[in-house]
């Protein structure tokens, strides 16, 4: 994943495990603040170690990097903490992300979107589809509400609740059209025909501005040859405080929850003093692994597998000059029978296989040893 990020022009960045408690407030919602670690140093001052890993990126570009130029590509590769965490999660967990800062465009959203697909697809996952949204079209349908009103009805989306939904928008102000609207949300994904039905039926400039954007976006995503990848999704609920538009999320039909998600969230370095826009995506290491297929080496595609039998010591010289010229070499380190050999080297996909015996050395294949005659 990082050496597409790379290839991209992504900057490896390191940030730190912990930071001030202040700093992560900024960032990151209050419940995820409640499930951090969090304790204090010799000062007294409140720190906590990072749940996420975007924020920590965030602080850097406003900080260290504030002067340099835009737009500011970086990306990174970590471990993050939970003090709280979910049934069957494990407190520590691995993120890899990318943040592209400095520029609002839908070229930016879409290469950050068609980069993540690269980078899952580098990593060897095969099974996995996008859903790509952007808050705006529901955030203009609900600005009229009151705040009651909207988290109500956020709450019944979110949860897919369609009774809750319902009861909810009755009590609203919403034309019967964008109440329709609503209502359908889970249907409101597939290719761009669902863009121009979807927005015959809202009256208002953010829900149309978010198809707009999301047209350009799914072109663009055309264009880098991702299309079988990606599906549009106005029915996308997600961190409406945080993110500002375009919106997407990677799912395997081996796990139940995301792999990887991202989006526009424009307002992230402003608290820090940077007024920025910016997009990005988060890689959750930990789900990909697990629904990662076990593959077997091609044969030939590993190491050279030296053994020996008796003395060790032809076998190590042996080891270490073939190290010496590049190659990779595993060595085993008790004495091992012809059989014992072959067998490990099937487990290895060893490129060849030595044995060093009776000042000898032997190349070993599946019709029994002959000769070692070098390297080739």
């Amino acid at each position: 994943m990082l050496g597409t990020f790379s290839s991209w022009g992504y900057e490896l960045v390191e940030t730190p495990a912990v930071e001030l408690l202040s700093t992560l407030e900024l960032g990151v919602e209050p419940e995820r603040v409640r499930r951090l670690f969090k304790f204090s140093d010799g000062d007294g001052r409140m720190l906590a170690m990072v749940g996420e890993r975007t924020v920590p990126v965030a602080r850097l570009a406003a900080g260290q990097l504030r002067q340099a130029p835009l737009p500011l590509r970086l990306c990174y590769l970590g471990p993050t903490f939970e003090g709280q965490p979910a049934p069957g999660s494990g407190r520590q967990a691995f993120q890899a992300g990318a943040e592209l800062i400095g520029a609002h465009s839908a070229a930016a959203d879409a290469e950050v979107v068609a980069m993540a697909i690269s980078a899952l697809e580098s990593a060897g996952l095969t099974d996995f589809q996008v859903e790509v949204g952007h808050v705006g079209f529901f955030g203009g349908l609900m600005a009229g509400l009151e705040p009651g009103q909207r988290s109500r009805v956020l709450d019944a989306l979110a949860g897919r609740d369609l009774v809750e939904l319902e009861q909810a928008l009755a009590e609203t102000d919403l034309r019967a059209a964008e109440q329709e609207l609503l209502l359908r949300f889970p249907a409101l994904r597939g290719d761009p025909d669902i863009l121009g039905a979807a927005v015959a039926m809202v009256d208002n400039p953010v829900s149309e501005q978010a198809v707009r954007e999301l047209h350009e976006v799914h072109d663009l995503l055309i264009a880098h040859g991702v299309s079988a990848r990606f599906n549009l999704d106005l029915g996308a609920v997600r961190d409406f405080d945080y993110y500002t538009g375009v919106i997407f999320e990677v799912f395997s039909t081996r796990l139940g929850a995301p792999i990887a998600a991202g989006g526009r969230y424009d307002g992230l370095l402003e608290r820090f003093g940077v007024a920025r826009p910016a997009t990005g995506v988060v890689v959750f290491l930990d789900r990909v692994q697990a629904v990662l297929q076990p593959t077997a080496l091609p044969a030939g595609a590993g190491p050279i597998l030296v053994g020996f039998e008796g003395e060790p010591a032809p076998a190590v010289a042996l080891a270490a000059e073939l190290r010496a010229v590049g190659e990779q070499v595993v060595m085993e380190v008790t004495s091992s029978t012809d059989a014992d050999l072959w067998r490990r080297a099937t487990e290895l996909a060893a490129a060849s296989v030595v044995i060093c015996s009776g000042g000898e050395r032997w190349t070993l294949d599946g019709a029994g040893r002959r000769p070692y005659s070098g390297r080739s």
